[in-house]
């Protein structure tokens, strides 16, 4: 665009200048007129340089798959869980997607674009009418494609709901570009004939079938060499009758485990640290690692509970754990308390135990745990 604009300028220039010298024998007045000559040169400055900006933006959306160097394109690659795709996409309009839901993003405020892996049912878009549960995502992987600008219009008070965002965000470019990694996970839910492949969605329920788009990708989910390895299951908790189900269900959102925890089959597992018993006495500490964290729907609550110990002393035995100083900060802040007395004393030489019956403590906090606070715990089983 740039050598266009300086022919135009060059030849206004030049239109300019040859009038002047026949202007000049004309009488003394004359030279009044190469001023009006100069006129022409001032439509082509005005705003000749703000009309290239709007092409860069390509009419309709697309998306480009590659490997994980971001430069081999994925082709037929065949994947597996724990593996890399870059995903490259162009004619993203930033002002779109302004309806939806009003929370994280406010009213009239452009929503953004969803962009996962995953395994989508043929009919799977939301023009059409398709509900969530045919677009199957591991939660945690789906990532948030939003401009700046839109993001800094969602509130931080009195909940920092940018945190939410930012927790899956990823920049949108003026020109209606991106650059996203996904990290490759098998969805629980599979809906019948599902397709895996990379999806891009209008985000928080708003609505755009120019935006709704379709990359089939090959997918194994036997391990491969970027598994992960499940860690050891020392540690084994449900938290309470019902925990995983109401998160993953009524709230529409996710339990997760990394650094040593999983979720399996809806029960809490930590991998052990190490072991502090006296072996006269059992009385003792054993740690285990690994932080589990609870988000509803887009992350508008959060709450983390991190390295839990099994600590045997002569008042009792207690499950201790790091967890959220707050409903809404997952694991950014955390603190250590008694979270359940358990139903068993020191054993000297004992190193396993199975489903042993356990109560919450009456000071249990995030406030959202309250509701549990003096009542019956699942049971708990550990090992070192």
């Amino acid at each position: 665009m740039l050598a266009p604009l300086a022919a135009v300028f060059a030849h206004a220039a030049h239109a300019a200048a040859e009038p002047a010298a026949p202007a000049a024998p004309a009488s003394p007045a004359a030279p009044a007129s190469p001023a009006t000559p100069a006129a022409p040169a001032a439509p082509a400055a005005p705003a000749a340089p703000a009309t290239p900006a709007s092409p860069a933006t390509p009419a309709e959306p697309a998306i480009a798959l590659y490997a994980a160097d971001g430069v081999t394109p994925l082709g037929t690659t065949v994947l597996h869980p724990g593996d890399r795709i870059v995903v490259q996409g162009t004619g993203f309009d930033p002002a779109a997607n302004t309806d939806g839901l009003p929370v994280p993003v406010p009213p009239g405020v452009p929503h953004g674009t969803f962009v996962t892996f995953g395994a989508f049912a043929p009919d799977w878009r939301p023009s059409g009418g398709a509900p969530g549960a045919a677009r199957a995502a591991a939660r945690s992987e789906v990532q948030w494609i939003l401009s700046e600008s839109a993001l800094n219009q969602v509130p931080r008070f009195p909940f920092d709901l940018q945190r939410t965002i930012r927790k899956q965000w990823v920049p949108l470019a003026a020109d209606g570009s991106f650059t996203a990694v996904l990290d490759v996970a098998e969805p629980a839910k599979i809906p019948a004939d599902a397709v895996y492949g990379v999806y891009t969605y209008a985000a928080a329920e708003s609505v755009n079938p120019s935006q709704e788009l379709a990359a089939p990708v090959r997918f194994d989910p036997a391990p491969g060499p970027n598994t992960a390895v499940a860690p050891a299951a020392d540690l084994t908790w449900s938290v309470a009758p019902g925990f995983a189900d109401t998160v993953t269900g009524t709230l529409q959102g996710s339990v997760s485990g990394a650094d040593g925890a999983a979720v399996r089959d809806k029960a809490l597992t930590f991998a052990l640290d190490d072991a502090d018993i006296d072996p006269a006495t059992g009385l003792g500490t054993v740690r285990y690692r690994g932080v589990v964290t609870a988000s509803t729907r887009f992350h508008l609550g959060e709450i983390a509970l991190a390295d839990p110990w099994i600590e045997f002393t002569s008042a009792g035995t207690w499950l201790t754990a790091l967890t959220s100083t707050s409903d809404t900060i997952g694991s950014d802040s955390m603190r250590r308390i008694r979270v359940a007395r358990l139903d068993t004393p020191a054993t000297p030489g004992r190193t396993e135990w199975s489903q042993v019956s356990a109560t919450f403590e009456p000071t249990l906090t995030p406030l959202s745990l309250q509701a549990y606070a003096g009542r019956a715990a699942a049971p708990i089983s550990f090992r070192y």
